[in-house]
């Protein structure tokens, strides 16, 4: 039996109130990690020659956050003062994603909503988002919550996933899917080479999807997904708490891993539908850095336009950890290149080391 593929009827993006240029989180970084009057000390000259570049070959050129940062590390953060930041910012943004997300829908209103996922690797609060959401834009008191945390830069397609499974699994159905995170709250003052390497790298981001089974309705096809974990590189990406916020690990040999499996795990998506790469017109890559886009341009054989949105939101956005594949999603569809009928796929990456790739029909 064929099950039919529901739609992803609107997406919308909240823009978080602050943006930095590269060259002024670079100069933060070295008063934070180097001190005051560091030009004057060679030995700092030449750290901060290293953070320089670090954070060119980041290819970054500007990145968002919900609190100044130019203030904000003017003095040691402990875990409970970001969480609590988290709980003031993160709530407003999502808010106005799925908000927006709704009005896009036309006439769908959040009291339809039967399912909402919430998906953060960057803070946790009880009552959650989920429910706040629920409560205060008129959801049923039985509709379904669902938080996905910690899972790192896939999480949104964990949630795609189970928004598939819940469409299929019940009538009538309306999913909210909405992604938060606010990567600049766990920013350390360290030399720590995985330290800078998330510094120079990561953004704040929130998206919402709406989903519906509706065949009729507007929007892409969510038709499929497929994940696969490496165990073996389990070690190679990790996220772990501490007690001066949340501790990035990323190994160099992560873009080696990728650049050994990511064609099979494309493969195994892909051949269900009788589909191979080359049928594929739009690739929504996640962005986690330019080592691993490298890494699945060369595997996969792709084209200089088709890494062309992931380079565009790496540069324009940074990585915004798990919210990064819906802004580029939203960003594909305005843009209206996508054509009736056309393939794509969305894949990112994160610890376990775990490959999640989505599967869509515009």
């Amino acid at each position: 039996m064929v099950l039919a593929s529901p739609r992803i009827i609107a997406t919308a993006t909240a823009q978080p109130p602050y943006c930095f240029a590269q060259p002024v989180l670079l100069e933060k970084l070295c008063a934070m990690v180097l001190g005051a009057g560091w030009r004057e000390r060679p030995e700092a000259v030449e750290r901060a020659a290293r953070f320089e570049r670090l954070f060119a070959s980041s290819r970054v050129q500007c990145r968002r956050s919900a609190v100044d940062l130019l203030t904000y590390y003017d003095r040691p953060r402990s875990t409970g003062e970001r969480m609590a930041e988290y709980r003031r910012s993160a709530y407003p943004l999502a808010r106005t994603a799925l908000t927006t997300c709704l009005g896009a829908a036309g006439e769908r209103s959040a009291e339809q909503v039967t399912d909402i996922f919430v998906v953060s690797c960057t803070g946790y609060d009880s009552p959650g988002i989920d429910l706040l959401l629920a409560r205060d834009l008129g959801m049923q008191p039985e509709v379904r919550r669902v938080v996905i945390g910690h899972m790192g830069c896939y999480g949104a397609i964990v949630g795609l996933r189970q928004a598939l499974a819940a469409l299929r699994a019940h009538d009538n159905t309306l999913v909210a899917l909405v992604d938060v995170e606010l990567c600049s709250l766990h920013y350390a003052t360290t030399d720590s080479v995985d330290m800078l390497t998330g510094y120079a790298l990561f953004a704040d981001g929130v998206a919402a999807a709406l989903l519906s089974p509706s065949p009729n309705a507007p929007g892409p096809e969510l038709v499929d997904t497929y994940c696969t974990a490496i165990y073996g590189a389990a070690a190679q990406m990790t996220w772990r708490i501490t007690d001066e916020g949340f501790a990035m690990g990323l190994s160099p040999r992560v873009p080696v891993t990728l650049r050994q499996h990511v064609a099979v795990a494309v493969e195994r998506l892909l051949a269900p539908h009788g589909l191979r790469t080359g049928d594929v017109a739009h690739w929504l890559v996640h962005p986690g850095g330019p080592s691993i886009l490298d890494a699945v341009h060369e595997k996969l054989g792709l084209s200089a336009e088709q890494m062309q949105l992931s380079w565009q939101t790496l540069r324009e956005n940074g990585n915004c950890s798990s919210a990064t594949v819906l802004i580029m999603l939203d960003t594909l569809l305005r843009s209206g290149r996508p054509s009736r009928g056309e393939w794509g796929v969305m894949m990112a990456f994160g610890p376990g080391l775990t490959l999640e790739t989505c599967l869509l029909r515009f």
